[in-house]
């Protein structure tokens, strides 16, 4: 008998725990976090663009406690082209995929679209080094671009 009530507090504290850790989930953003720690790694640079001359692009990567995935906060403002300067901001899940699943057994983050945001597709990040994050397509190859493709640790 004490066997069972030890094990529903279990229980209970395990479900507590895990509602509790998503609770802030998304509220970080690189203006209100410090700069690249060990809970959340920001990289900037500017991104190649199909209309403009590129977008500056900042995105914060926040860690949940397995290291395998997370939320992530991003912000692009196009340079040139129709929507220059025009900051968006927008967030959403991010995972790891690593090992045999990526070419040469490297490192990929992929950042998918917050829910009901039918307007982007998912970004595929190469990790290079621990300092720099390259974008790649979706078979997690190289762009066939002339412009910047890479994203530095901030």
């Amino acid at each position: 008998m004490t066997l069972t009530r030890f094990s529903a507090l279990i229980m209970t504290g395990a479900l507590v725990g895990l509602s509790m850790t998503g609770c802030d989930q998304g509220r970080d953003t690189p203006e209100s976090s410090q700069r690249s720690s060990g809970t959340n790694q920001i990289y900037g640079g500017s991104l190649p663009c199909d209309d403009c001359d590129g977008v500056d692009t900042e995105v914060a990567l926040n860690f949940s406690t397995d290291s395998a995935g997370g939320v992530y906060n991003l912000t692009e403002t196009p340079q040139g082209g129709p929507n220059n300067g025009q900051t968006q901001k927008r967030k959403g899940n991010w995972k790891v995929i690593s090992g045999n699943a990526v070419p040469g057994g490297g490192t990929v983050y992929v950042l998918h679209p917050a829910r009901g945001d039918t307007e982007h597709e998912p970004i595929y990040l190469l990790m290079e080094n621990n300092t720099t994050l390259k974008l790649v397509d979706e078979q997690f190859k190289p762009l066939d671009t002339s412009h910047n493709d890479e994203l530095h640790r901030l």
